[in-house]
């Protein structure tokens, strides 16, 4: 006999629909029905399991702003906010509860995953207590957190249509290459795109003191007076709005900005040569698309 069914109660039912309901991209759940599309399998039966990724990043999300203390995501309040960090932390623990006919597929996969996420945000975390971050050690944390999360989708979508090994191999070097140009490029967004466009608040993570890829390449390669003013302006003990705009321009001036930028869009363009391994294999033309789309993205 089947175990019965566990609903959610009333009171985590709705600061679950609040988080699953935002104006989110849905990039995730997307990548991975591409990829299955692409390898022809089964795009209906990939449909619970990419909800269940979505439901997994939603986790994510709703826990991050109880770290960061942050108000907005997606253009509202986020779930602390607005139910504050005790339901918040349940909501996000119950998003991350599945039910799929596939499980015993991804259930491995899915728990390595969240064990290597969690271990990325524990990294993020630590970094903001540091001055000696690099680049390198910027670029595998990220790989831990929104790296492996598309890694993931590339591979289960592509496990989903009895891929060949080689093909799973270079799918999932394309998510990683694909999520690694997308943190960047969102460490970018976060001080250059105006907070109503971004949908969350504008310099957030100077405010929270985060080392990020504009951060960590000030700090090994900026000149001498950026490099001291951006760690003086971060031992502040309140970052204020004229702060956030001294980061910025300190970001602009020193050429992080411009060495973000580029190290996206390589990223990018090695996400793309995966694709042209891939290309003697299958017609990949929507998944460059999918690259395509990032590339333009501005929140």
């Amino acid at each position: 006999m089947p175990p019965p069914k566990v609903e959610a109660t009333p009171r985590l039912l709705a600061p679950m629909r609040d988080a699953v309901h935002g104006q989110g991209k849905r990039l995730r759940p997307a990548l991975l029905m591409l990829v299955c599309e692409t390898l022809g399998g089964p795009v209906e039966e990939a449909l619970p399991v990419a909800a269940a990724i979505e439901l997994m990043h939603n986790f994510t999300l709703v826990h991050d702003d109880i770290i960061d203390h942050d108000d907005l995501r997606r253009g509202g309040p986020t779930i602390r906010k607005k139910w504050g960090d005790d339901i918040a932390l349940l909501t996000g623990d119950s998003l991350l509860g599945t039910r799929s006919p596939h499980l015993p597929l991804i259930a491995q996969r899915f728990t390595d995953a969240i064990i290597e996420l969690c271990n990325g945000q524990a990294l993020d975390c630590e970094f903001e207590r540091r001055d000696d971050v690099t680049v390198a050690a910027y670029l595998d944390m990220i790989a831990g957190k929104t790296a492996r999360l598309f890694s993931l989708c590339a591979e289960i979508g592509a496990r989903l249509a009895s891929a060949t090994e080689p093909q799973i191999k270079l799918l999932r070097q394309f998510g990683e290459q694909l999520g690694l140009g997308f943190q960047v490029q969102d460490d970018l967004l976060d001080i250059t795109v105006a907070q109503k466009i971004l949908g969350k608040d504008f310099g957030s993570d100077v405010r929270r003191r985060k080392r990020t890829f504009l951060y960590v390449h000030v700090m090994t390669h900026g000149a001498p007076r950026y490099r001291e003013c951006l760690q003086k302006l971060f031992q502040k003990p309140e970052i204020l709005p004229t702060d956030i705009l001294t980061a910025q321009r300190i970001f602009y001036e020193s050429g992080a900005i411009v060495a973000a930028d580029t190290a996206m869009r390589r990223r990018l363009q090695q996400a793309r040569h995966c694709l042209g391994e891939l290309e003697s294999m299958v017609l990949t033309n929507e998944l460059s698309e999918l690259i395509d789309t990032i590339a333009r993205r501005n929140m």
